[in-house]
């Protein structure tokens, strides 16, 4: 590296660096293998998951001692884990309910085996499954915070007022963790295709990690949708084209990403949160956007906006999303006066959605004109 270049580390990271002539990227040693589909049956799985990083787990060398949480295809608790080397740690433990077909404990153990393949700060880590016959488990490391929908919630002490004056600066580096993350997976190849807040755990020092790369979702979930050919949809997040066609790719991607700044900086609100899936889908195929939620930046907005491109091809990658992120803070968590001055509280983060109504008409507008995406 010549000496010439300058470094801008994201908080907790160690594998992005900004250069002077504005680029950004993952090291090189991040990316090696290209991303590879589960096999479809249990000792090929086990068999892939063995080729990674990962171990098999003993049940016995794990100690349970708390739950996390549960849906409609398991449970979630946090452990302790004696590994080989006598060393124990917090980990958390996902199981199945008792019960489970066949093809939920492949699926489920497809989940690990895709998990295995990634190495990255802000992508959980697999430790290992132990790979019980009845009882499959996957274990991954513990983050005490939870996830980032209910740690956004918490930050509110009262409507509109935030518990840390520096609360600007933290969800900027929530924004690029995730996008870290999500530059790293897309350029292996890898399509999360469910990425929301819900889905971002987040460490006692802020560290956030992407989650959430199994093939089953939680039916009672009302953030989900089943459509009519039994694909499991979280229509709010998801990009046009594959809500329609069923065109997942990085670029429908990058569609939740905005989705998900839209929930950091309205601190855990939801996008299209008073429409029912119906009407989210209305808007969303007709190029109705979303207006900036109160005490958003300018570029914040913009970057949302982007993300939002109703053409997939015109979606900025996350490449260039994490350059765009990565502008010192005084430049991208910038509020103009035009906007301050639109509501009495356009400026105060988690205050009512209509107070941000008003603010980048402009920016809002830039899709109006657009021929609306086909139903």
């Amino acid at each position: 590296m010549s000496t010439n270049e300058s470094y801008s580390q994201v908080k907790g990271h160690s594998s992005v660096f900004k250069m002077s002539n504005n680029e950004s990227y993952i090291k090189k040693e991040d990316v090696r293998i290209p991303f590879y589909e589960p096999a479809n049956n249990r000792i090929k799985i086990i068999a892939q998951i063995r080729k990674s990083k990962s171990v098999l787990i003993q049940f016995e060398s794990l100690r349970l001692t708390s739950s996390l949480g549960s849906g409609q295809f398991g449970n979630v608790c946090k452990g302790q884990w004696k590994k080989p080397n006598r060393d124990t740690i917090d980990v958390a433990v996902k199981m199945l309910q008792d019960g489970a077909s066949e093809q939920e404990k492949i699926k489920f153990l497809q989940e690990a085996a895709i998990l295995s393949q990634f190495t990255h700060d802000n992508v959980i880590k697999l430790h290992g499954v132990v790979s019980d016959d009845e009882h499959p488990m996957i274990v991954i490391e513990y983050m005490s915070k939870g996830d980032l929908d209910h740690l956004l919630q918490k930050m509110i002490t009262n409507p509109g007022e935030l518990v840390h004056h520096d609360t600007p600066a933290l969800l900027l580096s929530f924004c690029q963790q995730v996008c870290l993350g999500m530059t790293y997976l897309s350029s292996k190849g890898f399509v999360h295709r469910d990425l929301a807040a819900r889905n971002i755990l987040v460490s006692a020092d802020n560290i956030c990690k992407i989650i959430d790369f199994g093939l089953s979702r939680d039916l009672e979930d009302e953030n989900y949708y089943v459509s009519h050919k039994g694909a499991i949809i979280p229509v709010k997040w998801t990009a046009p084209e594959a809500l329609n066609y069923r065109k997942y790719s990085t670029a429908s991607d990058v569609w939740s990403y905005g989705c998900l700044m839209y929930e950091i900086w309205s601190i855990g609100r939801k996008p299209y949160e008073s429409d029912s899936n119906i009407s989210a889908l209305e808007k969303i195929c007709s190029n109705e956007r979303l207006p900036p939620p109160p005490g958003c930046p300018e570029a914040i907005y913009s970057l949302m906006i982007s993300c939002w491109h109703p053409v997939a091809s015109e979606r900025p990658n996350f490449h260039k999303i994490m350059v765009s992120l990565l502008q010192p803070n005084k430049n991208i968590l910038t509020i103009p006066e035009s906007a301050l001055s639109s509501h009495p509280q356009a400026g105060s983060l988690g205050g009512t959605l209509k107070a941000g109504e008003n603010m980048y008409p402009e920016i809002q507008r830039c899709y109006s004109d657009t021929m609306d995406t086909a139903l």
